[in-house]
Parts: C-alpha cells; structure tokens; sequence
C-alpha cells in the first residue's frame, strides 16, 4: 500500500509518535533546568541532612555531672585559686541532701606491751578523743567536711567545703569566719602539713570493677584508680538525690592522690562508700562512712562556699614547735601508775623532750595513740606522761612515712629518725 507524505514529510506511524513523545518528556529540566546541568550543579543531597551530636571527649576524664551540665550547654566546673576573693555564696533558706558520719583509718599502727601498768581504759578513751572522724553534709550541688575530733594536725572544727561549679575546695577555719581558697592539688598538704602547697596534678588510670557488696546497708561497687602518688580501691555506692553532691566527696578522696578532680569516678547520686589509699611510697590511709542519715532541712549557712559573713584570709596557719593532742591528765591515764626507769640527766624533770629534726611535719605515737606533732626542725616538751616505758612511733599524718616502733622511756628524748631513749 502507497504511503501518504504531508507537507513534503513522510508521515510518522503511531509507534513513531508515541517515541517523540517520551523523549521530550525525558528532556524537561524541574524548576527550569536546562539538559546542560552537571551534578556539582545540582543541590547536595546532604544538604538537608540533620547533623549528628558531637560528643564532648574532654582531654582529662570528667564526672558525669560537669559532662551533663556541658551537654546540656552549662560551663564545665572551673579551677580555684588560691588567691582568689569569693562573692559570698546564696542558696535557698534550707536544702535536701543527707548528712553522713565518716572517719579516716591509719594502718601500721603499733600497739601497747603487756604489762600490768598499762590502761587500757585511758588508752580506750584516748584513742576515742583523737579518732579522726568526719561529718559531712551533701546537698545536690554542694558539700560541708567537718574535721571532728584531736587527731588531725588542723585545728578542730575545721571546715572544708566545696561546690559543683568549681574544682578544688574552701577551707573554713572554727567559727566560720574566715576561710581560704585551696586550688586543686592542696589536700594533702593541708591535712598533712598545715600548708597550702599545691602539688602537681598527674593523669589517673581508672580500671572499674563490677564486683557487687554491702557496706552499712548501700549496694557498691568497686572503681580501682591509679595516680603517681598512690593506688586507690573505691568501693562506689548510690544514694537517691545526692546529686553532684557525692561527686564532690570523690573530689576530696582524689585531691588526696593527685588525681584531675574530674576524673570520672563517681557519677551523678553516687559517693564513695569506701576507699583504700595505698600511697606509691609506703603506707595507706582509709576513707570509710560509718553512717548516713537522708534530710530535708539542712540549713544552708552549713553549706554555703564560701560563708556570707565569711572574710578572705590568706595568711598562713602557723606551723612550728610541739603541740599535744592530749592534756596532761589524758596522758597520764595511758598508765595506771609510775615505773621505775632508769634516770635520764639530759631530761629535765619528768618530761618527754620531743625533737623534730627533719623537714617534715610529724605526728608522734605512743601506745597506738597519737599524742602530739612536732614542725620541722621543732623541739619541746609534753608534761604528764607517767614515768615507765612506751612503744614509740613516728609517722606523717597521711602514713606515707612511718617509722619503726621502739621501746620509749619517760622522762627521757625521743627524736625523728633516731633510737627513741631506752634508758641506756
């Protein structure tokens, strides 16, 4: 059959107009595009992507509060200095939290000899008066240690407070008038010392346990933490709405070790429990809470860092001579009646001369009870002690330094670093 031709064109077949069709639908450009377009032209398809959150990897460790609080848009806790003059602190007229019983335990501590001389009552009751126990108040954002008892080498009643916000502590001297700022770092120089030395802050190696256990009625945990300065084993308990309050208390026990205060410890509504301090050079101390009791009325004066009538105080606690931990009658009760020793001519009287020649503070034992600290390059006398013989030892306040324990007479000398005076 002859095909018709239009216009002096072939005509195309139906199969031929529905492909013109489809290819000019094919060439149509969205939004006025041209068939030129390349695709770095073109809109990124992640463009309209919704970013991911990026996490917060601080370079040391923090708690899990500062890192809350960083997520969340607050600022991270910042350091105190030592010379830093505080605004005086507000919180509401009363705070929950709980208030805690602790105290500090020394090991490679030497006891009396038998003899029929001994007291054991009076050592009973000096050990009870020199005892270094804590009481502590926790609300959600801050924390009150009081310093209870004669066994430390600050003064009793001394305060040390400390607030989420801020890395390091305040030491509030008796009766909250004054207090001093301490830059983390400074806490083993206080209790030790009396000083507000800062030492160096070195890395910690934290190694969680899970190994579950009870301590006076709180489920732990255990989070082993290693610094240069010592090994320490936290038994990590969790107590409804202590907040960062717990974390605060970590902060102390890590101060302790020179570890970065926010190293990642304790979290939020935790606290330790327990925790052994195994110094790097001898000796440990132990941290262990003895009570906790939950509150809703803790005033808020006990927690405020720094106090509101509280004025700035920079100068230094006095650190010389030889101070008794114990008055006369207490040590005379460490025995129940006079033996005879051999007479000392370089010893005035019935005293004990005590002598300190090193460059060290020093806290000098008798019968397991801590009777007096002597400063550096100190000498002086403590009256009251019945004459007859003594076990003798010296250490530091934190143990890191203990000396063997030797037979004492008194009167007599006993010294840093030398025999103690048997009588020979």
């Amino acid at each position: 059959m002859a095909r018709r031709h239009v216009g002096g064109r072939r005509a195309s077949s139906p199969v031929g107009l529905l492909f013109i069709l489809l290819a000019t639908l094919a060439g149509c450009r969205p939004n006025g595009a041209t068939a030129t377009d390349t695709p770095e032209e073109r809109e990124s398809p992640q463009a309209s992507a919704q970013p991911a959150l990026l996490a917060v990897a601080p370079t040391t460790p923090a708690s899990a509060a500062p890192i809350a609080a960083t997520l969340e848009g607050g600022p991270p806790p910042t350091p105190l200095r030592g010379d830093d003059v505080l605004a005086p602190d507000t919180l509401p007229r009363e705070s929950a939290g709980y208030t805690l019983s602790a105290a500090f335990r020394l090991a490679d501590v030497t006891g009396p000899t038998r003899a029929p001389e001994v007291n054991n009552a009076g050592l009973d009751a000096a050990r009870k008066a020199t005892e270094l126990r804590l009481g502590i108040d926790l609300s959600p954002t801050r924390m009150r240690v009081a310093l209870q008892g004669r066994g430390f080498v600050l003064p009793p009643d001394t305060e040390l407070r400390a607030r989420a916000d801020r890395f390091g502590h305040v030491v509030v001297w008796p009766g909250a008038a004054s207090y001093r700022p301490l830059a983390p770092g400074s806490m083993r120089a206080l209790l030790g010392e009396r000083r507000f030395d800062v030492a160096p802050i070195t890395p910690a190696e934290i190694a969680p346990r899970v190994e579950g256990g009870r301590r006076i009625g709180i489920r732990t945990h255990r989070v082993d933490v290693t610094t240069r300065a010592a090994q320490g084993s936290f038994e990590i308990g969790k107590l409804e709405g202590a907040g960062d309050g717990g974390i605060l208390l970590c902060r102390l026990l890590l101060d302790l070790m020179n570890a970065p205060p926010g190293s990642n410890v304790c979290g939020l509504d935790e606290l330790p429990v327990r925790a052994e301090l195994r110094w790097t050079s001898h000796g440990s101390l132990v941290f262990e809470l003895t009570g906790a009791l939950r509150r809703t009325d803790i005033p808020a004066a006990t927690l405020l860092t720094p106090p509101q009538t509280a004025s700035f105080a920079p100068t230094p606690l006095p650190v010389t001579g030889v101070s008794a931990l114990l008055s006369a009658q207490e040590l005379a009760a460490l025995r129940t009646s006079d033996v005879d020793v051999p007479t000392n001519a370089n010893v005035p009287g019935d005293a004990l001369t005590v002598i300190n020649p090193s460059v060290e503070l020093r806290v000098l034992f008798l019968d397991g009870v801590p009777i007096a600290w002597a400063a550096p390059q100190a000498r002086g006398e403590l009256h009251g002690l019945r004459r007859g013989r003594y076990v003798a030892q010296w250490r530091t306040f934190l143990g890191d330094s203990v000396e063997t324990a030797l037979t004492q007479t008194v009167p007599g000398v006993v010294q840093v670093g030398a025999a103690p005076d048997a009588g020979r």
